[in-house]
């Protein structure tokens, strides 16, 4: 007997009761890493080096990320998501839509998404690089903040 419709219908019956919150919960990070192209490697490679703990693949169902950093104090949180052009991102329109509405849905569930171009990271490395670890310090500052803050309520 196949028992995914009852869990499908437990978890819209979730999010129809607690919005957001319910995704939230199903969020997963795969021990395995994994990549998509060489550029999502190089950046991953980048991140490690500068002492960021990284997942690859992050979310649930369909909505993945590229990858996330994990945040350094709150076991299990993530501080920021990374999204990197690759290939099926330029193969196609509904793609780059599918992309654009994914990263709206995190977004709206309180991600920080910080995008990176494989065209800006060839071209200017080092600029690029600056950009993505101060998206990653600020995303850590604002999240130290609103953490301490809803504790505080």
């Amino acid at each position: 007997m196949n028992s995914l419709g009852p869990k499908l219908l437990r978890q819209y019956i979730d999010y129809a009761i607690n919005g957001p919150k319910a995704i939230i919960a199903e969020i997963q990070a795969d021990e395995t890493i994994s990549f998509d192209s060489p550029f999502e490697e190089s950046v991953y490679t980048f991140l490690v080096d500068q002492g960021y703990n990284v997942a690859t693949q992050v979310g649930c169902s369909g909505y993945r990320i590229d990858m996330a950093v994990r945040h350094p104090n709150y076991n299990g949180c993530f501080a920021i998501g990374i999204e990197c052009d690759g290939a099926a991102y330029h193969s196609a329109r509904t793609a780059r839509e599918r992309d654009r509405l994914r990263q709206a849905v995190l977004e709206s569930m309180g991600w920080k998404i910080h995008r990176i171009w494989s065209t800006d990271w060839i071209k200017d490395p080092y600029s690029e690089k600056r950009k993505l670890v101060e998206a990653i310090e600020q995303a850590l500052r604002c999240y130290n903040e609103s953490y301490i803050s809803t504790e505080k309520n």
